[in-house]
């Protein structure tokens, strides 16, 4: 019995003393351990933050599939990683007309915070799906809200050439459904003294998500000097019943024309013709003369009418 004391006592004492430089011993011996075994490499399954780009005029629909990738690194690198998650930031192409995409991820993809000293082993899933919204696609007119306003002394020659003359336009079905055309953004030149060449865009202004290919065109307008010549003794045209039994008086008229200055130089009398259009059969009449002269070209007699009879009458 006094044995068993002893060894009990001896225990106790053993534990006692010292106490306090024996639990630091333990203390540091632990914190020794945790540093060592923080070093040592380890494999560690992390959360993936992804971000997703979905086409131009288009949503992602649905939540993005979760994805883990695979670190290699020591402990105590890993752990921040839980503070700091790996990204993954992938870009759906424009040209995605379907409401569904794989995507394929790699470890090449992923990217972590430039102080964490880890290693990217692998991405978990390789690939996932990705839904967006319906896309409907269809190609529709371009139509130009282009004012143009020549200068003083110039002239617009013909319309307003479009380039290309239509887009196709992608987006919501029901919003492509109710489409008619497409208009470009409202333009207005003014002052304008030579040919016009220019791209506008298109204008998308109450169209939500709807996408345009190409978004902008290219419109074409030719713009001259205006300038006035007089073409002599313009023979006068009869339409009427029996033409070759009629005549007029005077026989033929100053025509003055007005257009272009490079158009008119090359004009000759035989460019235009002046017509008597008699509006009753009771002759003789006093007939207005209309001038018709080719494209962008306006011409006015002088005088401005003539009388129409029948041959042999004075």
């Amino acid at each position: 019995m006094r044995a068993s004391r002893s060894w009990g006592t001896a225990l106790k004492e053993a534990v006692v003393t010292n106490w306090p430089v024996k639990a630091t011993a333990l203390v540091l011996a632990g914190v020794l351990w945790a540093a060592v075994a923080a070093e040592e490499p380890t494999t560690q399954l992390v959360p993936v933050s992804m971000v997703v780009q979905p086409p131009t005029g288009r949503t992602l629909k649905g939540a993005i599939p979760p994805v883990q990738a695979v670190y290699v690194g020591a402990t105590r690198e890993l752990i921040k990683l839980y503070s700091s998650p790996p990204t993954i930031q992938k870009v759906l192409p424009d040209t995605l007309s379907g409401n569904e995409y794989l995507l394929a991820l790699g470890p090449e993809d992923l990217v972590t915070g430039r102080t964490i000293n880890v290693r990217a082993e692998d991405v978990q899933p390789r690939t996932i799906r990705i839904s967006l919204d319906d896309v409907a696609q269809r190609e529709l007119r371009v139509s130009p809200r282009i004012t143009i306003v020549p200068d003083s002394g110039y002239v617009l020659l013909g319309g307003i050439a479009v380039t290309p003359s239509s887009v196709t336009v992608r987006g919501p079905e029901a919003t492509i459904r109710r489409l008619r055309e497409i208009a470009t953004v409202p333009t207005e030149l003014t002052g304008i003294t030579q040919p016009v060449r220019r791209t506008v865009p298109l204008d998308t202004t109450g169209l939500g998500r709807v996408r345009m290919l190409p978004d902008s065109v290219e419109i074409m307008a030719d713009v001259a000097f205006l300038a006035e010549r007089v073409l002599m003794g313009v023979p006068i045209t009869i339409q009427a019943d029996r033409a070759a039994t009629l005549t007029t008086s005077p026989l033929a008229v100053l025509v003055t024309v007005r257009g272009p200055g490079v158009r008119l130089a090359r004009l000759t009398r035989d460019s235009v013709t002046v017509v008597a259009n008699p509006v009753t059969d009771d002759l003789p009449v006093r007939a207005a003369l209309q001038v018709v002269a080719p494209e962008g070209i306006t011409g006015v007699a002088t005088p401005d009418s003539a009388t129409v009879q029948r041959r042999g009458r004075g």
